[in-house]
Formats: structure tokens, sequence, C-alpha cells
């Protein structure tokens, strides 16, 4: 639009006026919040008109179903977060008057706010402490799907928000906030995330919760003292697997966890087997293939592992022995690879139990294991650990079993 360019202001006013005609189609609309988006509507803007077009879009975004289409809603919404970056004063007041304590927000206006606070990082500091504690007193009131799906979302923004402000805190002409004050914020709503939300039948709403997880857990973990309880929330992670979710989104959450456990602080031994079943399982049997991201989920899985590893490597290692001994084909290779690959990350710790690495592999190459693609596997693993260095040269005539 060239006369967007020469005449933003004038362009702008026409738009504006547009959307405030209800005799308008919805498609027209739409059009029109596109073509703003267009418009250089840069500061010095005349007042008025800014106030207009905020308030149109806020009304429409806002609207009930009934009233106004989700590709409506989302025309504005998207339409008030382009305009914040201009405008961030008097379009992040216009969500704040819309999320009060206690009163139900629109979905749209947790999306849009999640969408400010993302692109505004610095800006929105002075509104973080408000936004989280309003969000604490209005999810608990939240029961349908698309509201709760909208406030994880606009939860993962913050957080994600928050985390950048951490990490350049100077940059921002703010007071700062340190990590303990914006963790005593989130861990009321992190605890009724998992409480009241996870457990839900809906698929969806697990899913968003997850997805908002990570962010939250980036700020909750570095502190010491909460890392126990979240430890706590382990088996209810665990349970989730086989209920119609995406896997993957499970095991980036339990890896999150795993990584911020530290030499003083480790996750307790009674979770080790628990984490290790229930993800060999996952790399060993046919559950991931109805799963769009089994591929990402089989990725993140050895970094799990590598974590049990060095945290806890004799009894990972014993419980990779005992599933070599018990398990079938498709066991005894998924375990190998498991091996392969802690190992291979030279875990301190591990060479004082190389022992263990051998009776493993020399227990699935003695035992009668069925010729064919498994053993050529295993001596491919075995060969991938003599390189690595962790196999001394009096096992390697072992490579000869199951040749013909």
């Amino acid at each position: 639009m060239q006369a967007a360019r020469v005449q933003p202001a004038a362009v702008a006013s026409r738009l504006v006026q547009i959307l405030q005609q209800d005799e308008v189609s919805v498609g027209q609309k739409v059009a029109a919040y596109e073509d703003l988006r267009t418009v250089p509507l840069e500061q010095g803007m005349e007042a008025g008109l800014i106030g207009s077009l905020i308030a149109v879009a806020s009304q429409q975004m806002r609207a009930a179903p009934e009233e106004a289409s989700s590709e409506l809603q989302a025309a504005a919404s998207d339409t008030l977060a382009a305009l914040a970056g201009s405008y961030f004063g008097p379009v992040m007041r216009e969500l704040q008057k819309h999320l009060r304590p206690f009163v139900l927000p629109a979905e749209f206006t947790l999306l849009t706010l999640g969408k400010v606070m993302a692109a505004s990082v610095y800006r929105g500091v002075p509104f973080l402490g408000i936004t989280l504690t309003t969000t604490q007193t209005v999810m608990r009131g939240i029961d349908d799907s698309r509201r709760r799906g909208a406030f994880c979302t606009a939860l993962e923004c913050t957080c994600g928000a928050i985390s950048t402000y951490l990490r350049s805190w100077e940059r921002s002409t703010y007071p700062q906030i340190t990590l303990q004050r914006f963790s005593a914020h989130l861990l009321p709503t992190y605890r009724y995330l998992l409480s009241a939300w996870l457990p839900s039948e809906d698929t969806e709403v697990r899913l968003a919760v997850l997805k908002a997880l990570g962010p939250v857990l980036n700020i909750l973990l570095p502190r010491k003292d909460l890392q126990n309880q979240i430890y706590g929330d382990i088996p209810l992670l665990l349970a989730l697997y086989g209920k119609n979710i995406e896997a993957f989104y499970i095991t980036k959450v339990l890896g999150q966890i795993l990584q911020a456990s530290s030499s003083k602080n480790l996750i307790p031994e009674v979770y080790v087997a628990a984490i290790s079943h229930t993800l060999s399982y996952q790399v060993t049997s046919k559950a991931q293939r109805p799963y769009r991201l089994c591929r990402e989920n089989h990725t993140e899985i050895p970094h799990v592992f590598l974590q049990l590893a060095r945290s806890h490597p004799s009894q990972l290692l014993g419980i990779f022995h005992q599933k070599l001994l018990m398990g079938r084909g498709d066991t005894r290779v998924g375990i190998l690879a498991l091996m392969s690959y802690v190992i291979g990350a030279e875990v301190p710790g591990l060479a004082s139990r190389k022992h263990l690495c051998i009776k493993s592999v020399k227990s699935v190459l003695t035992n009668g294991s069925p010729k064919g693609d498994i053993t050529a596997y295993i001596m491919v693993q075995l060969f991938n650990i003599r390189v690595l260095g962790q196999v001394p040269d009096a096992l390697q005539g072992l490579c000869s079993v199951g040749q013909p």
C-alpha cells in the first residue's frame, strides 16, 4: 500500500472506521487488520487515533464467540501485539484493564498478553509482578479447555520473557527483580497446574501444561530449596506416558529436572529405576510409533539417561545389565544403544565401572542370543565401545562370537 507509506495517519483512520462499522463483514474487518499491520504506525501518531484503534481491537478481540469469529479475534490480537512495538504503554494498560483479580479473562486477552510480554521483555518488567499475581487468582476459575490452553501459552511466553530478563537484567531501567521473587510468584501456579490441570482428561490441556512447564521450571529449578519438591513430581510425569500425549514433551520436562540436579542435591535413588524402566520401554517398544514427534522423543531420551548416569552410575548400569539378561531382541538393541551413548559421553565415574559394561555386553554375546541382526548390532556396539577405549584388549576376542 503506497498510500500507507505516504499518508499513514489517513489510511489508518479509514481502516479504523471500517472496523467500527457493524455492517462490514468479518472478512473485510480481518483484511483491514492485515492492512493496518502494514501501516507504519510509529510514535507521533495522533493519540485519539491510536486510542480508537486500541479500543476497537480490544473489544473485538474479547467479544463472545457468537459476536465475533475466532479469525477476527486472532486478527485483532495480532494487531494489538504489533501496535505494542510503538505504543507499549497504552496497549499494556488496555490489557491490564481486562486482567482483573478473580475475574475470568477472555481467551485472546491472555494470548495477546503473552505475545506482548515476549516481544517487549524490558518494557514489560514493571508489569510482571502484577501479571503473575493476578493470573494466580484467575486460573482457579478457568474450567474450559480453550481458556486453559490460552493461559498456558501466555504463561509460557511470560516465563520466557522472565528468563531473558534474568540473563540481562542490567539492560532494564526498572529496579532489579530477583529470581527468588519471580519463583515465589510462580510456585503456586506450578503446583496448581500439576495438581488440577495436568490430570485433566483433555489431551490438549495436558499438552499445553507440559509445554508451559519447561519455561516455568527454568525459573524454579535454580532454587535448591525447591528442587526436592519438584523431584517429588517425577512419578506424576512418568504416569503420563501412554496417555495419548506426545511423549516428547514429557521427556523434555524430565530431562530438565534431571539436568538441574547436582552432586549436592541428587534425585532420590528410588526414582532411577522408575525413570529407566519407563524410558527404556519408549525406546525398545512400538509405543512411540503413533506419535508425530516419535523421532524427537527418541533423540531426547538418551540425554535423560546421560543425566542418570552422572547422578547414579552404578545403579543405572545395574539396570542396563538386568535388561540385557532378561530382555528380548528389541530390548537388547535399545539398551545397547543407550549404553553406547552413555559410555561414549565419558561420564565421570563410569571409567571405574567399566567392568560392569564389559559384563553386560559379554552376557548377551555368550547367552545364546539369536544370530542375525541382533548379533551384528551387538558387534557394532562392541566395536564402538572398543574405539572409545572403554574395553580392554582381552575382551576383543568376543567380536568373533556369533560369526559363521
